[in-house]
C-alpha cells in the first residue's frame, strides 16, 4: 500500500503541473501567476521518483538482502524495471529544469515545449507498472501510454481549472466561460482516449466479465468504473451549465469551482485506484478466484440449456424456466411503451416509464440468472491432460460408481434407494449427458467439495485432495461428451470437443506435447493394439495402420501414434510418453452405439484440427474402402480453416 500511495503522490504533482501549463495556453493568458507553483510541482515529482525506485527495488530484491547503494545501483542498471525507471526519471528531471527555466524566461514557445515534456512525464507513469511486461503487443504498450497521458492530462487540467476558478474572481465571466468551453473540448478528447485505451487494457488484463467480480483486480476495476461514472455525470452537469442561454454573461465561477472540486475528488479516487491496480496481479493472470454473488448470468445454463427442447416446455420445472422471466420483461416493456405513447397516460410517463423499464431490465437479467457459488469461476489447478483424465477415471471408479454406475449413466447399484431429506426418491445424474457442459468447472468443484444440490451426494473435501477433485472433473467433462461422440465419424463435425493434451517423446525436445503441435497443421492421433493378432487379422491391422500413416504423410499433417510393441514400426509417428493414460483418456470418447465401453482401444484414428478440436474419427482403413478418401478430404478441409486460440480448460 505504501507503494500505491507513493505512486499517487508522484502522479498528482506532475498532472497538476501539466494542467496549470495547459489552461493559460487555451485562452492566451499570461501564465505568470502559476510559474512558481508549476516549478515546485515538477521538482517535487523528480524528487519523489528517487523514493519510488528505492521502494520498487525493495519489493523485488529478496528481503534477506539489505538494500544498499551498491545493490540499488545494480538493480537500476541490471533490470528492465530499473532501466525503465532511468528513462522516466530523466524525463522528469528535464521537465523540472524546463519549469525552472520558465521562471527567468518569458516565452510561449518554452511554455509549449515544457508542456510537451510534462505530458511525456505523465504518459510514462505506467512504464514501471504492468506496462513493463514485454509480452504485450505494441498496440497494448501504446494503449498504456495513451491511457495514462490522457487520464492524467484530464485530471491535472480539471484540478487546475478548479484552482483557476477559485482564485480568479476578478476575471470577467466571459473569460471564465471561454476557458470552460475550450477545456471541455480537451476533456472530451482525453476521456474518449481513456475509454478506448481502457477497453484495450481491460481486454488483456481482465479476460472475462466474471473476473470483474471474482478477482481483487477486477473488483478494484469495478470500483474504478463506478468512480468514472460519477465523474462523467458531474462533467455532464458542467457541460449543461455551459450550454445555458446567456451563460457567458452570468457565469458563476464559484458554483463551477464547487462542482469541479467534487469531480476532482472522484478523479483523485480514480488515480489512487489506478495506482493500486498497477501493482497487483491482473485478473487474467489470477488463479485464486472468489465469486461473491449467489447467482451468475449465463445463456448456456438458461436459454441455451442443452437437453431442454424449449424453455417454456420444461415440464420438470416449468415455473423456474427462463422463459417466464422473459415474458415478464416483454410485458413490462409493452407497459412502458404504452405509458409513453398513449395520450391518456402521458402525464405519468416521467415516473411510470422508468419504473416499467427497470422491471423489464430485472426480468431480462432474471431470465439469464442461474445459481452460483464462491468456487464457480475457480481456475482449475490441474491442466486438461490425458494423464489427468486417466487419474480422474481411477478416482471415479473407486468413489462414484456405486451411485452413478460404471459408465456414469446414473444407474449404479445404490441408485434405486437414494432419497433426499424429505424422503423423496432422487436419481443420480447421468454424467454422460451433455448437461455437464452447461456448468462451470468451478460449479462441479463446489459440488464435489461440499455435496450436490439435492443433499444426497456427499462432499469429498476431506476424502479427496483438491488436485484429485480437479482430475475427476477433467474425466467427468470428457464423459459428458460421450453421447455425442457415439455419432462421430469420418465426415467431420463442428468444433466442440478439445483433445486432451499429453506428453510426446521427441528426440530433439522440440515439440514435447500434443498441445505443441497446434497451429501449423492438423494432427492424426492413431491408437492400435496389435499384440495377440496373427494371420489375416495381423495383416489387416498392419495395412490399416500403414494407410493411416501414408495418408498423414501425403496430407502433410502431424501423426501421433499410441501403438503396442507388436504394431509395425514403419507406421509409427510421434509417440506418447504415457501411452496408457492417452488410451484411457481417448477411450472416454471412443464410444459407439450398442457397444460396451472399454478403457482399451483396439484401433481408432482421431483427426484433430489446427486449433486442437477433435473433428473426425475412423475405426480403421482397408484398400478399397471410402475411409482413406474421407480422411484425405477432412485433412484438406481442416488445413484451410482459421486457427483459433482456445483454452485447454474450455469444454
Amino acid at each position: 500500500m505504501s507503494m500505491v500511495l507513493l505512486r499517487f503522490l508522484e502522479s498528482v504533482p506532475s498532472a497538476l503541473a501539466v494542467g496549470l501549463l495547459l489552461l493559460p495556453l487555451l485562452i492566451g493568458e499570461d501564465s505568470g501567476r502559476f510559474k512558481r507553483i508549476v516549478a515546485g510541482l515538477a521538482v517535487l515529482r523528480a524528487a519523489l521518483g528517487f523514493a519510488l525506485v528505492a521502494m520498487i527495488a525493495r519489493a523485488i530484491i529478496p528481503a534477506e538482502r539489505p538494500l544498499t547503494l551498491e545493490s540499488l545501483s545494480g538493480f537500476i542498471t541490471g533490470t528492465v524495471v530499473g532501466k525503465a525507471w532511468v528513462a522516466t526519471q530523466l524525463l522528469a528531471i528535464v521537465f523540472a529544469v524546463l519549469t525552472l527555466a520558465r521562471l527567468a524566461v518569458d516565452s510561449v514557445l518554452l511554455d509549449k515545449v515544457t508542456l510537451g515534456f510534462g505530458i511525456a512525464v505523465i504518459a510514462v507513469v505506467s512504464v514501471t507498472g504492468h506496462a513493463i511486461d514485454d509480452s504485450f503487443s505494441i498496440w497494448q504498450q501504446i494503449s498504456f501510454l495513451l491511457h495514462t497521458a490522457a487520464g492524467l492530462t484530464w485530471l491535472g487540467g480539471l484540478l487546475g481549472l478548479v484552482w483557476w476558478m477559485a482564485t480568479a474572481r476578478h476575471k470577467p465571466p466571459l473569460v471564465a466561460h471561454v476557458l470552460a468551453e475550450r477545456w471541455s473540448t480537451v476533456a472530451k478528447t482525453a476521456m474518449l482516449i481513456v475509454l478506448l485505451s481502457g477497453l484495450v487494457m481491460a481486454w488483456e488484463n481482465v479476460g472475462s466479465f466474471a473476473n470483474l467480480l471474482a478477482t481483487p483486480y477486477g473488483r478494484l476495476l469495478t470500483l474504478k468504473l463506478s468512480f468514472l461514472c460519477a465523474v462523467l455525470l458531474l462533467a455532464l452537469a458542467l457541460v449543461r451549465y455551459n450550454l445555458r442561454p446567456h451563460a457567458a454573461e452570468s457565469f458563476d465561477l464559484r458554483w463551477y469551482a464547487k462542482i469541479g472540486a467534487v469531480e476532482s475528488t472522484f478523479g483523485l479516487g480514480l488515480l489512487f485506484l489506478a495506482g493500486w491496480i498497477a501493482v497487483i496481479t491482473p485478473a487474467s493472470h489470477e488463479t485464486d478466484l472468489y465469486w461473491p454473488l449467489p447467482f451468475r448470468l449465463s445463456f448456456a445454463a438458461t436459454w441455451g440449456y442443452v437437453g431442454t427442447k424449449l424453455p417454456w416446455i420444461d415440464t420438470a420445472g416449468w415455473y423456474l424456466a427462463p422463459a417466464w422471466s422473459g415474458i415478464v420483461a416483454l410485458a413490462t416493456l409493452a407497459v412502458a411503451a404504452g405509458v409513453w405513447f398513449a395520450p391518456p397516460a402521458r402525464r405519468h410517463r416521467r415516473w411510470a416509464t422508468p419504473a416499467a423499464l427497470a422491471l423489464t431490465a430485472a426480468g431480462l437479467v432474471s431470465s439469464f440468472t442461474t445459481i452460483a457459488y464462491p468456487d464457480t469461476y475457480a481456475d482449475p489447478a490441474v491442466d486438461y491432460t490425458a494423464e489427468s483424465v486417466a487419474r480422474g477415471q481411477k478416482i471415479f471408479a473407486e468413489t462414484c460408481t456405486g451411485c452413478h454406475g460404471a459408465q456414469g449413466e446414473g444407474n449404479g447399484a445404490l441408485a434405486a434407494g437414494l432419497k433426499d431429506a424429505a424422503g423423496l426418491p432422487v436419481l443420480p445424474a447421468d454424467l454422460t449427458a451433455p448437461h455437464a457442459g452447461n456448468h462451470t468447472q468451478g460449479d462441479i468443484f463446489h459440488w464435489l467439495s461440499y455435496g450436490g444440490t439435492s443433499g444426497v451426494m456427499p462432499g469429498f473435501k476431506d476424502a479427496l485432495q483438491a488436485d484429485d477433485r480437479w482430475d475427476l472433473i477433467n474425466y467427468l467433462l470428457m464423459m459428458s461428451y460421450t453421447n455425442r461422440s457415439r455419432f462421430m465419424n469420418g465426415l467431420g463435425m463442428v468444433q466442440w470437443l478439445i483433445a486432451p493434451d499429453f506428453a510426446l517423446i521427441d528426440p530433439q525436445d522440440q515439440i514435447t506435447t500434443l498441445y505443441g503441435l497446434r497451429g501449423a497443421k492438423p494432427t492424426l492421433v492413431s491408437f492400435a493394439r496389435c499384440n495377440g493378432l496373427s494371420g489375416e487379422a495381423a495383416a489387416a491391422m498392419a495395412r490399416s495402420l500403414s494407410i493411416a500413416h501414408e495418408t498423414a504423410l501425403a496430407g502433410d499433417v502431424n501423426h501421433v501414434t499410441v501403438y503396442d510393441k507388436d504394431c509395425p514400426g514403419g507406421a509409427r509417428g510421434r509417440e506418447a510418453q504415457h501411452p496408457k493414460a492417452a488410451e484411457i483418456a481417448f477411450s472416454a470418447i471412443n464410444r459407439y452405439p450398442n457397444e460396451a465401453p472399454s478403457l482399451e482401444i483396439s484401433q481408432a484414428h482421431f483427426l484433430i484440427d489446427r486449433s486442437g478440436y477433435v473433428r473426425a474419427r475412423f475405426r480403421g482403413f482397408a484398400d478399397g474402402d471410402p475411409n482413406k478418401g474421407q480422411l484425405a478430404t477432412q485433412i484438406e478441409l481442416t488445413k484451410k480453416e482459421p486457427f483459433v486460440v482456445i483454452n485447454l480448460h474450455s469444454h
